[in-house]
């Protein structure tokens, strides 16, 4: 980073921190520096600057060079540093204190080129900080750019931390204008013609992004404008971040007058805490909102944890979300998303510093749909009265994922397992009902279903209370090949109670009556500590019987009842094992093909024009319900297996990962 006119820059620098004298109080002026003129020295001429070469044996950097040409020093360069770079006292570092040996200690043969330079840096750099607060600018002849340019390293001793690296004095320089400028940028006296432009920036990127224009541009606008602490930037471009990343702040003012505030920022916020490193001190988040904000503050966090917060913006497009909410809570995220994308022009702020419906990510049920693509989606329409009705681009799809049922197949990753019911003509609250479920809970991710605390008592589900569904409506895919074209329902477990062969009875007969239904259960537990072999289980009901049942494990087989229509029953037979256990699974018979899997799974998806929504299932969230397990019990004086959870398995080299039930047993009748 170069500065093109050294003395442009530093008279600016110079007289904004001649008119930051007055904002302060008096015994904190420097009347020294005022006394001479401020920050800056006269020029070092070409003499000065070749005697300072010649004494130190070397051809000073190009950026330095220039600046003493233009100042020969500068006083007040970072909040700890008071004189920095007058030729006539710079001097090799020398390391007196011996911080190469201690750097060097930390070095190995895997160390990055960057550490190295770092250790080798302090015995070859030029001091330039001749009067600080144990701070060292060192400038690095072993660390050289293409330009050479010699990079900038900043050592705070009192921090205990890395020094900072800037790649040139230029760069140098420039971070500490905006860090000087920083300390006064919310500060209305403190005004100037550099001010002045970057708050009218400030002002072109707010009306540009209302207008959907180039959503990179106007971040690089905002940022350019918030590293000087300008009013409003930081605050616009964490409202647009929020909606393209990760929320990593929102700096909207705390006044719960403000609906901004309440109904955007704080929600946010709160589902941030609860699942951030503060979520145990909710003292701290309640504290920022004073007495009078305390109620609110604690409702807030209480709807975060509870997944019961709904995002409610004004007007139109404020009925578009919850339609949205409707379609996507039963899974149907596709269209929930074209409702949201549709009604964005309609959107209408709370004010005039409100950009976009940020606040839609603390909705538990919309938040997840907003991806990356889709919030810049959002911002790049025009909205709130700055384009025309018409205008809005082509809506992106999003990762809306596979259709069908063979995408399931890498659900359980080869290691765990999963099981669906799907039921036609009932809606997913009358399969709940039925699968002998109460009453609905809070909508739930997929990774919420093993938090304790969340849905499952015991932290994974199986036992502790039965097995949990999440429960929503199948996709329409067209049609159903075997006749009838009602909708489905669905309830999807992942990782479920271990199959006890020969004693799963299934919900078919619960859940069929005056319908019919589709069972599907893969038990894949293939890995170290297992004992159970693989199983594929499919099973078909009408009005309350089961009509067809296929149960495949290794080499033994089993079909009863007729199949449907066009389902060929040999897709369900021992053609879906073959080859060995992974490596490292114990000997428990041959695994499940994927390839011969994914050909049942389509067969049963054709036959019955039935689907499953993949985001919805593996990224959304849903009710859940529970239910009864599908194993009998044992019959009396007959004992089964319960298996525990357990903690941590061994697993490749980078880490350790959960281990799936059944490394642990003991009999019970």
């Amino acid at each position: 980073m170069d500065i093109d006119n050294w003395k442009s820059f530093l008279d600016r620098w110079n007289a904004q921190w001649v008119m930051a004298q007055d904002l302060i109080e008096p015994e904190e002026a420097d009347e020294e520096a005022l006394e001479a003129g401020g920050l800056r020295f006269p020029p070092a001429d070409e003499r000065r600057t070749a005697a300072l070469e010649e004494r130190l044996g070397i051809r000073l950097p190009p950026s330095y060079r220039a600046f003493l040409q233009a100042s020969d020093g500068w006083r007040h360069a970072g909040g700890s540093v008071y004189l920095l770079g007058v030729s006539a006292e710079v001097d090799w570092h020398r390391d007196a204190m011996g911080m190469k040996a201690v750097y060097e200690e930390h070095l190995d043969e895997r160390s990055q080129r960057p550490e190295i330079l770092v250790a080798g840096m302090w015995e070859r750099a030029l001091q330039l900080a001749l009067d600080s607060d144990m701070t060292d600018v060192l400038l690095d002849p072993g660390d050289v750019d293409e330009n050479g340019e010699w990079a900038v390293y900043v050592y705070k001793g009192w921090s205990g931390e890395y020094p900072d690296r800037y790649a040139s004095f230029a760069a140098f320089m420039r971070a500490m204008h905006r860090e000087f400028c920083g300390e006064y940028g919310q500060d209305p006296l403190f005004e100037d013609e550099m001010t002045r432009e970057l708050d009218a920036s400030v002002e072109r990127a707010r009306l540009a992004c209302l207008a959907g224009q180039d959503v990179d541009t106007q971040l690089a606008v905002l940022a350019e404008a918030q590293s000087f602490n300008r009013p409003r930037a930081k605050m616009m471009r964490d409202q647009m971040a929020a909606l393209v990343g990760p929320v990593d702040a929102l700096s909207v003012p705390v006044d719960m007058t403000d609906p901004l505030y309440v109904r955007e920022a704080m929600p946010l916020l709160a589902v941030e805490h609860t699942r951030g490193h503060l979520a145990g001190d909710d003292d701290w988040f309640v504290r920022r909102h004073g007495e009078e904000g305390r109620r609110e503050a604690e409702a807030a966090l209480a709807a975060a944890r509870a997944r019961t917060f709904r995002y409610e913006p004004l007007g139109p497009f404020g009925q578009a979300v919850a339609a949205a909410r409707e379609q996507a809570r039963w899974g149907d995220t596709d269209a929930a998303w074209r409702t949201i994308a549709a009604a964005v022009p309609d959107w209408e702020p709370y004010g005039p510093e409100h950009l976009a419906p940020f606040g839609l990510r603390a909705d538990p049920v919309l938040g997840p749909l907003v991806t990356p693509e889709r919030g810049r989606h959002i911002l790049a329409t025009p909205r709130a009265g700055h384009g025309g009705r018409g205008e809005v681009s082509a809506v992106p799809p999003g990762p809306a994922g596979p259709l069908g049922l063979a995408w399931t197949e890498g659900a359980g990753q080869n290691r765990f397992s999963y099981r669906f019911v799907a039921v036609q003509g009932v809606t997913p609250q009358d399969l709940a009902e039925r699968l002998g479920g109460g009453e609905l809970l809070a909508p739930l991710s997929e990774g919420e279903l093993f938090r304790p605390g969340y849905g499952r008592p015991d932290g994974r589900g199986g036992g502790g209370g039965g097995p949990l569904y999440r429960v929503g409506s199948c996709p329409d895919v067209g049609g159903d090949a075997s006749g009838g074209g009602a909708a489905w329902s669905f309830a999807y477990e992942s990782d479920p109670e271990p199959y006890h062969f020969g004693r799963v009875d299934g919900p078919d007969a619960a859940v069929s009556p005056g319908t019919r239904s589709v069972s599907v259960w893969c038990e894949r537990r293939h890995g170290p500590c297992e004992v159970f072999p693989d199983v594929f289980h499919f099973s078909y009901a009408e009005d309350g019987r089961q009509r067809f049942r296929a149960v495949a494990r290794g080499s033994v087989a089993e079909c009863t009842g007729t199949p449907p229509e066009g389902l060929d029953p040999d897709l369900f037979g021992t053609a879906l094992f073959g080859g060995s256990p992974p490596d490292g699974a114990e000997e428990t018979g041959p695994g499940l093909v994927p390839e011969a899997q994914i050909r049942a799974l389509d067969a049963i998806a054709a036959v019955f024009g039935l689907a499953l929504p993949y985001f919805a299932l593996r990224h959304g969230r849903l009710h859940a319900v529970r239910g009864s397990s599908w194993n009998s019990p044992p019959a009396p004086g007959e004992a089964r297996m319960v298996l525990a959870t357990s903690g941590i398995r061994p697993s490749a080299p980078g880490g350790a990962q959960p281990m799936p039930r059944g490394d642990q047993r003991r009999p019970e009748r």
